[in-house]
């Protein structure tokens, strides 16, 4: 009866042994107790699939003391396009005035007077030749002292129609210098012209202590001559307004001489 007691103690003893001893190497093992992140979690009909979401949100807070804030305003002014200048042509009309010198020998006799008058023109703008027809009234004064005989008591007048050829050398910028030349008609009153000493009517050296050749005034009727005439201006603008400075020296041809005037003139083009 004691042997078999023993003999169960012993074997009860034993398997308590061998269970601890395959607990503790259970428990040792972690491989067993992880699940691993590809492994598939099968959810049958019924049960609930739960995802738990983590949001992690972070505020930055920056504080500065003594802030200062700079702004840089440049304004830069758009540039305002450039008019050209109203040129088309190539017909244009224009009106003139200025003053009236007489010239040579015939400025013993007179002094400065005016003139006016108008013209008609054709010349393209970037051209280098144009043609004018021009015609105008001048009117110079008497010297005093001088023989009533000779240059007459009433306003001394002349009308001329000329035509010219006009070349245009340097056209830059608006700007062209020009020169002038052509063949006149005139018809004058009261006015002495220079004549060759066979034709003339008054000769010597009363004048000034020079001697001069003339043909006396007359106060009663127009006289007629042919001539010719040359000289150089300026074309130029004021804004959009096309305008000339002019200086032409005119020669009216007079029994064996020449009678000359240098009229300078401002006008204005009409394009």
């Amino acid at each position: 009866m004691r042997v078999r007691n023993i003999t169960t103690c012993a074997l009860g003893l034993a398997a308590a042994l061998t269970l601890a001893s395959e607990m503790s190497a259970q428990s040792q093992d972690t491989t067993r107790l992880r699940t691993r992140s590809d492994t598939r979690i099968n959810v049958s009909k019924g049960e609930v699939a739960r995802a738990d979401t983590v949001y992690i949100t972070r505020y930055d807070t920056v504080r500065v003391a003594n802030t200062i804030v700079r702004v840089d305003t440049v304004t830069v002014a758009t540039p305002q396009p450039v008019m050209p200048v109203k040129v088309t042509g190539p017909m244009y009309w224009g009106v003139y005035a200025g003053t009236t010198q007489p010239w040579g020998n015939v400025d013993r006799l007179y002094t400065n007077g005016f003139h006016a008058g108008g013209l008609l023109g054709w010349e393209p703008q970037h051209g280098f030749l144009g043609l004018r027809l021009d015609g105008g009234m001048s009117q110079i004064n008497r010297e005093q002292g001088r023989l009533t005989a000779l240059v007459g008591t009433g306003t001394p007048l002349m009308l001329h129609l000329a035509g010219d050829l006009k070349v245009k050398p340097l056209n830059f910028g608006g700007w062209a210098l020009y020169g002038i030349g052509g063949l006149n008609y005139n018809r004058y009153k009261r006015i002495a012209t220079v004549a060759s000493p066979s034709n003339a009517t008054h000769c010597g050296a009363q004048f000034d202590g020079q001697g001069g050749c003339y043909i006396a005034a007359e106060d009663t009727r127009w006289s007629d001559k042919f001539g010719f005439n040359f000289g150089t201006g300026l074309d130029f603008h004021i804004g959009s307004q096309d305008m000339f400075l002019e200086a032409r020296w005119m020669a009216m041809q007079t029994d064996g001489a020449r009678t000359w005037t240098l009229p300078i003139s401002l006008g204005v083009r009409y394009f």
